[in-house]
């Protein structure tokens, strides 16, 4: 045997399986503390405050292309509850919109010439959940009519902004005030439009009395995707974390994270080895949101009340992935940072909060939010979220003019131990697998532990959140007037968790696929990343 394989055997294989191992181990404890955390917090109700006292808070929905959610959202979130005049909520729709569609209305005779449309080609045209609809109505039509039928039926559909505008002018008689504001298309992503809303507080909550000089210090936004449905004690809970913490701490926290749990199922995954695919990927999406988002703020406050050495609690302090979907961040805090970042609003966000060593905490009311039903979306996600976290030192360098408590070993750390996670993202899996197969070399102990780790990591974590979904999804008490909350789930679940090893491999398509395009120099942005 040469030295090589000596060398990979009896070190490498061994080094990798204990990772391995540990880091099962460490998911599976993570995963089980925080639902068991939720759903034992799931039966109180926030303390009731003053509602004199409470926090202002301004609930952001930026919307692009949600004609077919948007009046659903604007009742779910107006009838939130929170005392009356210290809230709004604020749907940015842009112009974006409509300047694509001009675009694309040329498009619609070419894509008429093809034997048969299918519905991804109308992807950007019509929202996600149209689609399909649109193309079996095209293609039944005879092929002489099929241009008129889909000019007729792009005509006719409205934008995002004027249903918006439609609900604005006739409100669905919610508890929170609704204001619609209308971005002009100067390009960007999410970001741009919850900037633009920032920009416009004194237009939003100034009717209610607010006024940014004295009440900034009690302000917060909060950011959703459009798509979600809220608990409807969502915005009490904010406020009860709100008190708790200047309780203890004596200052408000710059970040207060609400629990996105992905088992919202609004649209149906696609049968056979892709929909399987598919519905493993909620699965590692809650384990993720449990295990690693909710995991990673819980020890990130541990540690700011902890009374551990600097030089302990430097080593320990994880780099927050803040999300975008219950995200309620300081006013002032969200002013030092110049507003919320590009590309990602959240990651970014999270990441340059961490490298400051603000407060940051979690409320136990979680939120639902919709996985995503078609291998475009997935991609498209992860090569985004590669993106947004590949580069802490850039997130390092634009809060480098502002104070913080870290010092600049610490921030090292931080920025380290990202670049050691995306590396870990891009070549863990396929390191972990040759380790695995090559475990019957290495000899029996690491046989053993190959399989420990293997089972633990996929089929037995998969196999309890496929448990602890259900408790989960009845644990969000959605707002009045919302029917039943379809909840995500799967017709073989013994396949599912048989399929689970493959899920970090899914994970690679996206990054892998940026990279090579970008090497080949075909890469020009992200659009919207469609559910």
């Amino acid at each position: 045997m040469t030295a090589a394989a000596e060398g990979w055997l009896h070190i490498t294989v061994p080094v990798l399986l204990t990772l391995l191992l540990a880091r099962a181990v460490w998911a599976f404890i993570a995963v089980e503390m925080c639902a068991r955390w939720l759903l034992t917090s799931a039966t109180r109700t926030p303390t009731p405050t003053d509602p004199e006292a409470v926090p202002w808070l301004v609930v952001l929905l930026p919307m692009l292309r949600e004609q077919t959610i948007a009046a659903q959202a604007v009742a779910a979130f107006t009838a939130l509850d929170y005392p009356p005049g210290r809230a709004a909520v604020v749907v940015i729709t842009t112009e974006r919109e409509t300047s694509a569609r001009t675009g694309h209305r040329g498009r619609l005779g070419t894509l008429t010439a093809s034997a048969s449309l299918e519905s991804g080609r109308l992807r950007g045209l019509f929202p996600a959940a149209r689609c399909r609809e649109v193309a079996e109505t095209v293609n039944a039509a005879r092929p002489a009519d099929r241009l008129r039928v889909l000019t007729d039926l792009f005509d006719a559909e409205p934008t995002t902004a004027d249903i918006v505008a439609d609900l604005a002018a006739d409100p669905p008689g919610g508890q929170l005030p609704l204001v619609h504001l209308h971005q002009p298309d100067v390009g960007g992503r999410k970001a741009g439009q919850l900037n633009f809303a920032l920009d416009r507080l004194r237009q939003v909550l100034g009717p209610l009395g607010w006024n940014e000089d004295e009440h900034a210090d009690d302000t917060y936004a909060v950011v959703y995707d459009a798509d979600a449905v809220p608990d409807r004690r969502t915005l009490e809970s904010f406020a009860a974390e709100t008190a708790d913490h200047r309780a203890r701490a004596g200052r408000a926290p710059a970040l207060i994270q609400q629990q996105r749990l992905p088992l919202l199922a609004r649209h149906p995954v696609p049968a056979g080895p892709v929909g399987l695919l598919l519905a493993g990927e909620w699965v590692y999406q809650l384990r993720r949101s449990l295990g690693i988002e909710l995991a990673r703020v819980r020890l990130h406050r541990f540690l700011t009340f902890s009374r551990l050495p600097e030089a302990v609690r430097m080593w320990l302090r994880p780099m927050v992935y803040a999300v975008g979907c219950g995200m309620a961040v300081h006013l002032p805090a969200v002013r030092a940072l110049g507003g919320f970042p590009e590309p990602m609003e959240d990651l970014g966000t999270g990441h340059r909060l961490s490298l400051l060593g603000v407060d940051l905490t979690a409320t136990s009311v979680a939120v639902l939010d919709e996985p995503y039903t078609e291998p475009s979306g997935v991609t498209n996600l992860h090569a985004l979220a590669f993106t947004a976290s590949a580069r802490p030192d850039h997130h390092a360098a634009a809060i480098a003019h502002l104070p913080t408590v870290l010092s600049r070993p610490a921030k090292a750390v931080l920025v380290a131990r990202e670049w050691a996670d995306e590396a870990a993202w891009l070549i863990g899996a396929p390191l972990a697998a040759a380790a695995v197969v090559s475990a019957w070399w290495a000899g029996p102990a690491w046989t053993v532990a190959a399989a420990a780790g293997m089972l633990l990591h996929g089929p037995v974590t998969t196999a309890r959140l496929l448990a602890l979904a259900p408790a989960l999804h009845g644990a969000v008490t959605p707002p009045p007037k919302l029917g039943p909350l379809p909840r995500t789930s799967h017709d073989h679940p013994s396949a599912l968790i048989a399929a689970s090893p493959l899920q970090p491999f899914v994970r690679l398509a996206g990054p892998w696929r940026l990279i090579f395009v970008k090497v080949a120099g075909r890469h020009r942005g992200f659009g919207k990343t469609e559910r």
